[in-house]
């Protein structure tokens, strides 16, 4: 059921890609981390830092390929889950952003993309239930 509902226009090409591209990010992430500080080319520590990057693009256009493949209805929703998401990730964002900057929260900038996937998870729910 939990595939139906939220994976529409999710086939076995797209579970095996994404499984293929979180196998490859989980560990360049890992890499990346550990050996930030002992690199000391500026260059190579910015090759370092973004080798994440293509794995993070692979996943977004292929969900973005899942939700070409779905019906008018399911596209909208995703749209509508999509922006709202967005809308709160900013207003949340923007308010720690403020509040990290008057010295009063410490805010890693790393906290900003799992706080945008659960906002955009929650609006999915949302619009999921809007549309029932």
């Amino acid at each position: 059921m939990f595939r139906e509902l939220w994976f529409d226009g999710a086939t076995r090409k797209y579970w095996w890609a994404s499984a293929f591209l979180m196998l490859g990010y989980l560990p360049t992430i890992v890499f990346a981390m550990s050996k930030m500080e002992s690199i000391q080319s500026p260059a190579l520590r910015a090759l370092v830092a973004l080798s994440p990057m293509p794995f993070i693009a692979g996943l977004a256009y292929l969900e973005y390929l899942r939700i070409r493949r779905t019906d008018e209805l399911r596209q909208r929703m995703e749209l509508e889950a999509g922006m709202a998401g967005l809308v709160v990730s900013i207003l949340v964002l923007t308010t720690l952003g403020l509040l990290d900057n008057a010295g009063l929260v410490r805010v890693p900038l790393m906290l900003a993309p799992p706080l945008m996937c659960v906002f955009y998870v929650c609006a999915q729910v949302w619009a999921h239930r809007h549309y029932r």
